[in-house]
């Protein structure tokens, strides 16, 4: 197939999980867009068990809701035609592999819209138990905001080079990219728990839903900052694979389960 290794690069974007895990010296296997597929079908559980569970909660909640779960499908559907286009569409052109798709370009924007708006959700908690403590709110929005302008420009730039070997000309953006992710995510995810921990009382029924709340902080933002520092660490290492391409396609949904789950 000329010079695209395929284990590395396509193959990397179907075939994502083992590399992940083989990375924490983890024996597992897995595959990126079924894992995709898999959290798509993780969160379309969680959007049902909210409106069936919740249906007097606020309208701009239920679209928030709804609004994710449409970015994470489009997403999904983009992702699953390009390794299509790629794996059997194009199975045995050497020169189709060396050209960006469109749909392959353009998951970038719905990545970064979707944990925008979780981030966003998060940070508006934040507002709430902080009594609208702006200066904190917006410090913690900036790098967000940042974040997505980086990924739509990401976008748009790789989308007017063909060539998939100019990916790798982009470092200093998706190092800020996954940097800055990571870091937002370990703030917002310890400022909920300092606030919570601090709206604890005596009760026990209260000390123990927030508790619970406390390790769905913990544990979301965690998992997310995880995967935002491993994508890092991935890109680092092998910046001419698509590695980090693979993981990336599970971050949205990792952001829209956190927020369904919190």
């Amino acid at each position: 197939m000329g010079d695209v290794d395929l284990s590395t690069t396509y193959g990397a974007m179907f075939i994502g999980g083992s590399s992940v895990c083989s990375f924490f010296g983890l024996q597992a296997h897995g595959y990126a867009v079924l894992f995709a597929t898999f959290f798509q079908g993780v969160l379309t559980l969680q959007a049902f068990l909210y409106y069936e569970n919740f249906p007097k909660d606020p309208i701009v909640l239920k679209l928030l809701v709804a609004a994710v779960w449409v970015l994470d499908l489009v997403h999904l559907i983009l992702v699953s035609q390009s390794c299509y286009h790629y794996l059997i569409g194009s199975w045995g052109d050497s020169a189709a592999l060396l050209v960006s798709t469109k749909e392959l370009d353009l998951h970038l924007v719905f990545v970064g819209f979707a944990c925008f708006i979780c981030q966003c959700f998060f940070i508006s908690r934040i507002w709430s138990f902080s009594h609208k403590n702006w200066i904190l709110s917006v410090a913690l929005g900036i790098p967000c905001l940042v974040v997505l302008v980086l990924e739509t420009n990401i976008s748009a730039e790789i989308s007017r080079i063909a060539n998939v070997a100019a990916f790798n000309q982009f470092t200093g953006e998706v190092l800020s990219v996954f940097a800055l992710a990571a870091a937002v995510d370990v703030a917002i995810a310890l400022i909920l728990v300092w606030y919570l921990q601090q709206g604890k009382t005596s009760f026990d029924r209260s000390s123990f839903v927030v508790g619970r709340i406390v390790q769905y902080t913990v544990a979301t933002g965690l998992a997310t900052s995880i995967l935002a520092v491993a994508d890092l660490i991935v890109y680092l290492v092998t910046p001419h694979t698509f590695i980090f391409i693979a993981m990336h396609f599970s971050m949205g949904r990792m952001y829209t389960n956190a927020l369904l789950a919190t």
